[in-house]
């Protein structure tokens, strides 16, 4: 798990030394957790790794950091973020999507997800993607209290109940659009962590 952890900071402390960027000066993405809110709009809850901090944690690596956001359109949420955050949004190391059971119960706000979602190319299409029994933002929110990072504890999670096919973004996106059938590992929080309790079909377009 260890080496894990140091592996993505190392990769995080490369890829900014190399453009002369302050790391301190960004909020590194690693897992985001898309819901529909109360009021119809979009609820995304972001876990970021918290490199500054990292000397303070004595090697163990990276502690983590969530903040929700909500908003019509993803681009309106990105917007909200730059207004309350100084630390520039960075997607790159984006690793896991989680999508909440009310986003995927309502069919017209999760069509709006995906057209934009689509669009975006910062959100990498080898990212993994499950869906939450619940919240999607309970699950990304457990990554503050987590031993390790939440990313590799969902990659472990997925190759031992997946060991035959790993679901991705690109995945998702192309059984929306081409109908095709696509089955999605199902979390849920509870008190030790977050456990996987099944397989969730995702609507397409049809």
């Amino acid at each position: 798990m260890r080496k894990e952890i140091i592996a993505v900071i190392i990769l995080i402390l490369l890829a900014f030394t190399q453009k002369n960027i302050d790391i301190e000066d960004r909020n590194y993405a690693l897992v985001v957790g898309m819901d529909e809110s109360q009021k119809d709009n979009f609820k995304i809850t972001y876990s970021f790794a918290d490199l500054s901090k990292v000397a303070e944690t004595k090697g163990r690596g990276a502690e983590s950091v969530s903040a929700s956001y909500e908003g019509d359109t993803l681009r309106d949420i990105e917007t909200q973020y730059k207004r309350k955050q100084d630390r520039t949004l960075e997607y790159g190391h984006l690793k896991v999507l989680v999508i909440g059971e009310g986003l995927l119960d309502n069919k017209e706000k999760y069509n709006d997800f995906l057209e934009e979602i689509r669009e975006k190319k910062d959100y990498s299409r080898n990212m993994l993607v499950f869906v939450s029994d619940g919240s999607a933002g309970a699950i990304v929110r457990l990554d503050e209290e987590m031993n390790g990072l939440l990313s590799d504890h969902l990659k472990r999670l997925e190759e031992r109940h997946i060991p035959t096919k790993t679901i991705t973004l690109k995945d998702v996106l192309r059984g929306y659009w081409e109908g095709e059938r696509v089955k999605v590992p199902v979390l849920k929080a509870n008190k030790d962590g977050v456990e996987f309790v099944g397989y969730e079909i995702l609507p397409d377009r049809t």
